[in-house]
């Protein structure tokens, strides 16, 4: 992977006049929003949904970008805001409420699962991973 990105950051250096673009990983055109994306992590794990490693591993590496970015944009409060946007709901000791709830977020959770363990995933942690990279 590191590899792919060292030619790219090789031409924008030589670049002229380096304007530094955010790619929106984030964007309504990419396959799950990073919030989305978190929270259905979140809820697999909550409701026991089990979760490939590449796609825990992808996940945990596209929102650090976007973490990074809230940060940076808006400080520590929109960060803790855009964390707090991707928890469950405390449901306490669980019951029928939680137990609807999960059942409601599982065919997400293992459609969100499949596409991050696949080229999809790749092609958004690569996104990502650009984006950081462009804005350090």
């Amino acid at each position: 992977m590191r590899r792919a990105l060292l030619p790219l950051l090789l031409l924008l250096g030589c670049a002229s006049e380096r304007q530094v673009v955010p790619i929106p990983f984030d964007s309504p055109a990419a396959e799950v929003s990073v919030p989305a994306l978190g929270g259905l992590v979140r809820a697999g794990q909550a409701c026991g949904v089990p979760l490939s490693a590449a796609t825990l591993d992808r996940a945990a590496r596209i929102e650090t970008a976007a973490i990074e970015q809230k940060e940076r944009i808006g400080g520590t409060a929109a960060r803790d805001a855009f964390l707090h946007s991707m928890a469950p709901p405390d449901f306490g000791r669980g019951g029928e409420e939680r137990d609807r709830w999960c059942a409601a977020r599982r065919p997400e959770v293992e459609r969100m699962n499949a596409i991050l363990s696949g080229p999809a995933g790749a092609a958004m942690l690569q996104r990502a991973e650009i984006a950081r990279a462009l804005r350090r």
